[in-house]
């Protein structure tokens, strides 16, 4: 056979291959060879054969009475792989662009960094006043809008730990400093999707943040949107909360996190 012919048919053979993991991972239920020829457009026996080989790779598993085939563990090794090598600040910069031009505020990203957060993504509004905030410093989880959207998703295991090495000091007349109170405060922060910081932390300035979570559905960081409090009203808030969890969640989908695991 030519050379050119042979490359063609592996390309072929890659291509049934791939549609055959798509089809099983899509599949609410182990597929026979024969349901998979089906759905592939295959014979029976070029179904079989790659089902084989897939199954010897690790892509595909047998269960049940071993006539039946689902996605293999060694497909999500290296969905794992390719996560865990992702950029967070690279991948949420178009969204954080975003979020700063329809709020035409500042939006910053967060992540979870012991006991505080850690700033390490930001992009200004066209405001000439505006929230001063640099990338790399860190700021207390107890009265922020990030930090309080972190902690909300937190499992209760590791909330309560964190809250046992955390001094809860006033920053403002406005930060909360009761435990019981900051509990019950975390508690609709979780039941709305939102945290927001009424001058807490900086006398001021307002923010409203959201929880981002990771593949493995834990909370690792947090998107918010900051402001001049006579910029950013109760009813302005509530109006950017849609806005902030819809950039949450689209950096959270980034990350390979699937709605409805939620740890905790």
């Amino acid at each position: 056979m030519p050379q050119a012919g042979r490359e063609v048919n592996r390309i072929q053979s890659v291509i049934k291959a791939l549609d055959i993991m798509e089809c099983l991972a899509a599949a609410d239920q182990p597929l026979s060879a024969q349901e998979v020829a089906q759905r592939c457009s295959l014979s029976r026996p070029t179904a079989y054969r790659h089902l084989t080989t897939l199954l010897d790779r690790g892509y595909v598993t047998n269960c049940q009475d071993s006539s039946h085939y689902q996605i293999g563990a060694q497909v999500l090794s290296l969905s794992k792989s390719f996560l865990e090598r992702l950029d967070l600040p690279e991948l949420a910069r178009a969204d954080l662009r975003e979020l700063s031009r329809v709020s035409q505020e500042t939006a910053h990203l967060a992540v979870l960094d012991g006991t505080e957060m850690l700033y390490v993504g930001k992009v200004d509004g066209p405001q000439s006043v505006r929230m001063h905030s640099v990338i790399g410093t860190r700021n207390p989880l107890y009265c922020t809008a990030m930090g309080k959207a972190i902690l909300a998703f937190l499992s209760p295991e590791e909330r309560d730990m964190l809250l046992r090495e955390i001094t809860l000091a006033p920053r403002t007349s406005n930060t909360i400093t009761d435990r019981a109170a900051l509990a019950t405060h975390l508690e609709l922060v979780r039941v709305r999707g939102f945290a927001i910081d009424d001058m807490e932390n900086e006398e001021g300035i307002r923010c409203i943040g959201a929880p981002i979570f990771d593949h493995t559905a834990s909370v690792i960081a947090a998107i918010s949107v900051s402001g001049p409090a006579y910029r950013l009203s109760d009813s302005q808030l509530q109006e950017l909360s849609r806005l902030v969890i819809g950039a949450s969640e689209a950096i959270s989908g980034k990350l390979g996190y699937a709605p409805g695991n939620l740890s905790g």
